[in-house]
């Protein structure tokens, strides 16, 4: 049902978005869906954070492609599973891509990422920290998440079992590390914290992201 659901929502959303008089433009617009041609960034200011993708970190000596977002999802315990759990689950990754879709009268920007599988390649050690292993990946059917939705982290090699990183919180721009309490190199983000995403309300203008002034020319790619 779930899988049947995604596949047909968007004509859905579609069909019945256009037969409803009381619409607004923007769910109109929405719905009509963006542009085909799309500008990709390698990097991007949003919540406060500046996010690059992979490929720009890696010619960086900054990290900041990693991304965590916490969602609430049905979980199944099994295919006859008919009473699923809904539960509050933190996910890790990378952004791979940065789209800006754009539906004419706003901008929408998304990361296109790769997701640490969470059942088996995240963990908490003895003393609390959340662990990941970045190279066993899931959820390919599922990369896209808003940008405005996105939290940062950054990963530190465990030095005690090269499999593993630590998973540390990223730093927001504008604050300064010796003035800001809040923050601390070791800060640990535990599995089962909960993070609310810095969500952009909206009733705040668009230009509240902007892409970064060191990336000013963006890439045009088609998506079908």
């Amino acid at each position: 049902m779930l899988k049947k659901h995604n596949k047909t929502f968007c004509d859905w959303f579609k069909d019945t978005i256009f037969v409803d008089e009381n619409a607004s433009e923007t769910l109109r617009k929405l719905a009509d869906g963006p542009k085909r041609n799309v500008i990709t960034w390698q990097g991007y200011d949003i919540n406060k954070y500046s996010f690059y993708t992979k490929s720009q970190d890696d010619k960086s000596t900054m990290q900041n492609s990693g991304v965590t977002l916490r969602v609430e999802s049905q979980h199944f315990a099994s295919v006859h599973d008919v009473n699923p759990c809904v539960a509050s689950i933190p996910y890790f990754g990378f952004i791979d891509e940065i789209w800006e879709l754009n539906y004419l009268k706003f901008t929408v920007c998304v990361f296109k990422c790769k997701w640490v599988d969470s059942n088996t390649s995240v963990c908490i050690d003895d003393t609390g920290f959340t662990l990941v292993d970045l190279k066993k990946l899931g959820y390919h059917n599922d990369p896209f998440v808003m940008a405005k939705q996105a939290r940062q982290v950054f990963y530190v090699q465990d030095p005690c079992n090269e499999r593993w990183c630590v998973v540390l919180q990223g730093k927001t721009i504008g604050v300064n590390v010796e003035d800001d309490d809040s923050y601390m190199d070791t800060y640990v983000i535990p599995l089962s914290t909960q993070i609310t995403p810095n969500v952009v309300g909206e009733e705040e203008a668009d230009d509240v992201h902007a892409n970064r002034n060191d990336h000013d020319e963006g890439e045009l790619i088609n998506i079908v």
